[in-house]
């Protein structure tokens, strides 16, 4: 706490930079979950380290300023860029045709869903910008995604700084329930594809 003090009274603005940088290396795909920054930025309002009003709506932008660059990153030079040194280790060509399959498959649910799922976020954006979808429909999912998990996150950590740790865990199995309801969900829809489909081609 007394290095937090001396460093706001110092460098007021440090506590954005810090929470900024790490959403936007965590949007690259690199090994540092968002919520982390996310709830930093929460415990840092909560005791006067920086402004609510100033760093919340700034945590949300970064975090589509982030996907945005990845997306436009695919849209403009496809699958050049997983061949550099600094994105093969994120953007591997397995995770990428893995999320092609599921782009192709579930489209916007898919992109909606996977701001939920840390690990395919990152390929699934570039994909999504290699499949050259349109902006505004990028925009919508991946942006309508954030309007849920960015405040819950910030929201939770804000209120809660005193249990950090009870956040991180109310943070960790929301994102396992977002996931078990997206398999469930898909489930459903493959087998009500499937009994649509026998019924149409009469049960053969």
């Amino acid at each position: 706490m007394d290095f937090l003090t001396e460093l706001g009274t110092h460098a007021p603005y440090m506590p954005y930079v810090v929470v900024l940088g790490l959403l936007l290396l965590s949007g690259f795909g690199l090994p540092i979950p968002e919520d982390i920054p996310l709830i930093l930025a929460g415990y840092l309002t909560f005791y006067g380290y920086a402004d609510p009003w100033l760093l919340f709506p700034l945590t949300f932008l970064a975090v589509l300023s982030a996907d945005m660059i990845v997306f436009m990153l695919g849209r403009k030079y496809g699958h050049h860029v997983p061949k550099m040194p600094l994105m093969r280790r994120f953007l591997t060509e397995k995770r990428l045709a893995n999320t092609e399959r599921l782009l192709h498959e579930h489209g916007g649910k898919f992109m909606f869903a996977v701001r939920f799922l840390p690990g395919l976020r990152a390929p699934a954006i570039f994909t999504a910008g290699n499949f050259k979808i349109p902006y505004w429909k990028f925009l919508l999912y991946d942006g309508g995604a954030a309007l849920i998990s960015v405040p819950v996150i910030l929201g939770l950590a804000y209120y809660f700084a005193e249990h950090l740790e009870q956040v991180r865990i109310w943070v960790a199995n929301g994102e396992k329930g977002v996931i078990a309801v997206i398999l469930v969900a898909a489930v459903v829809f493959i087998g009500v594809k499937m009994v649509v489909n026998r019924r149409l081609t009469g049960g053969k």
